[in-house]
């Protein structure tokens, strides 16, 4: 049985990607939250710090396929005071390795902003986001169905497909946009909203002939941190809507923060330190569970995805775990001036 559901992913994946590439869909990512500057480049340097180190790793469809889909990123970002507003910038890498073909997806961005304070407490962002975009497929020699004995696979048999024996691989040039707002409630307490549009250009990355591109995405996002004093408590809803061609995405849910020893108000010596737990339901997908760790710029986390989906039964509900370490590093201005979360 898991030559056959090997088979057919490979199979799958080789129509998908080189024929019509109607479900074409890029990666996303369970704890989206902490992957905004790859979501919208509008948000490259909002944060509360001055720079920020991240990367994460995310394993999906285990239960499909001895090769499961594999995506590493990794990112950074900070920002300046120019004039009157803040540039904002980083770079963003991801690579993306899916099933028995190994075909792969590499991105390196470049998130480009600058925010303008409309008023003490409300800002409005605007990016661009130039990448370089690869994709390839590493294995292009996967067993077909008229390889099929009846028992097993039998590569020697001819498959009638005319797929070079060599690896394939196009490069090309990627373009991303976003407008980013978000405005302080108090203190404690914020509200932000980005819409971002990724492969603007439309590139062909069609291995054979230049009539396919990629579809355009749609991205759009809510976030939200609402504290109060003298509370150890703090409620992190979020949410993210995405349409990229005939795929649809939507995934609501909130984060449930708990202080376990405050910061120090005179010294350095105590930093701030909790434990965050997160709920979300990604529309007839997959339910989300999370668990973060935090210590002064430090951030550990964990995801772990129940599937729900039409996959189910293959899956037996292991959808996906999901795993980020990101550090944020202030200057010796501490959070900075104006204010950004």
């Amino acid at each position: 049985m898991s030559i056959t559901k090997n088979s057919i992913l490979s199979l799958s994946f080789i129509l998908s990607s080189i024929l019509t590439l109607h479900a074409q869909q890029d990666k996303h990512f369970s704890m989206f939250q902490h992957t905004k500057s790859q979501i919208n480049p509008a948000t490259a340097g909002f944060f509360e710090g001055k720079y920020q180190l991240f990367t994460n790793f995310r394993n999906q469809w285990t239960g499909l396929s001895d090769n499961p889909f594999r995506t590493i990123s990794a990112a950074f970002d900070t920002r300046f005071e120019i004039g009157n507003g803040l540039l904002g910038c980083g770079i963003n890498f991801y690579n993306d390795v899916s099933g028995d073909a190994l075909y792969s997806v590499n991105q390196i961005t470049v998130p480009v902003n600058y925010a303008v304070s409309l008023n003490r407490t409300t800002k409005l962002s605007f990016g661009i986001s130039p990448s370089l975009y690869q994709r390839s497929l590493k294995n292009p020699n996967p067993t077909w169905d008229n390889q099929w004995t009846g028992i097993e696979f039998n590569p020697s048999i001819a498959n009638n497909e005319t797929i070079p024996s060599d690896n394939l691989s196009v490069n090309k040039f990627d373009l991303g946009a976003g407008v980013y707002f978000q405005t302080e409630l108090s203190k404690l307490s914020w509200f932000s909203i980005g819409v971002s549009g990724q492969h603007l250009t439309k590139q062909k990355i069609n291995y054979f002939i230049d009539e396919n591109g990629l579809y355009r995405k749609l991205s759009i996002t809510a976030h939200g941190n609402f504290g109060r004093k003298n509370s150890t408590f703090t409620l992190k809803p979020n949410g993210m809507m995405f349409i990229q061609g005939p795929n649809k995405l939507f995934i609501l849910g909130s984060g449930f923060d708990f202080l376990l020893r405050g910061q120090s108000l005179h010294t350095a010596y105590h930093k701030r330190t909790s434990i965050e737990f997160g709920a979300y339901y990604r529309i007839n997908d997959a339910f989300v569970l999370n668990t973060i760790f935090h210590m002064a710029g430090l951030g550990i986390g964990a995801s772990f995805d129940i599937n729900i989906s039409s996959l189910n039964s293959g899956t037996r509900g292991f959808g996906a775990m999901e795993f980020f370490l990101s550090y944020r590093l202030s200057n010796s201005r501490g959070f900075g001036a104006p204010s950004v979360h």
